[in-house]
């Protein structure tokens, strides 16, 4: 059984696993999107297995930078790959669970699908869009 670190929201499981930006993002994308393909309903409704709020402060606090852009830890550069599941794994934290959003409503993001890793507005048009197309 993995325990959560109390700081950083993320996943306790040995010296190699670290507390960077991509390992505490999964600890909400992954569990969200295994339910999703699941088919078990709304995956928002199932009790989420970290601290939304730990995670959150996590990826506001320690991987945003104030000229933009997200890193994958203290002291490394921003890129895009960082930023995108930063930004994910915030929504998701966000949104699923009951411990509120951390710091202003300013902060609050769209709701992302973790399956397919886009907000859930977007899967909808492309959803809509797809239905248009002809069979074949």
């Amino acid at each position: 059984e993995r325990r959560r670190r109390r700081r950083t929201g993320g996943n306790e499981g040995g010296e190699a696993i670290a507390s960077d930006a991509s390992s505490n993002a999964a600890c909400a994308l992954f569990p969200a999107a295994q339910l999703s393909n699941a088919g078990k309903g709304d995956w928002r409704n199932a009790v989420p297995s970290f601290s939304s709020r730990a995670l959150q402060g996590w990826l506001l606090l320690c991987c945003q930078l104030p000229s933009g852009g997200m890193q994958d830890k203290p002291g490394k550069g921003r890129d895009h790959y960082h930023t995108c599941y930063c930004l994910s794994g915030l929504s998701v934290a966000q949104h699923w669970g009951s411990d509120g959003l951390v710091g202003p409503a300013t902060n609050l993001l769209e709701r992302t699908d973790p399956l397919v890793n886009v907000t859930e507005a977007r899967l909808a048009e492309w959803t809509r869009l797809v239905a248009q197309l002809p069979k074949i």
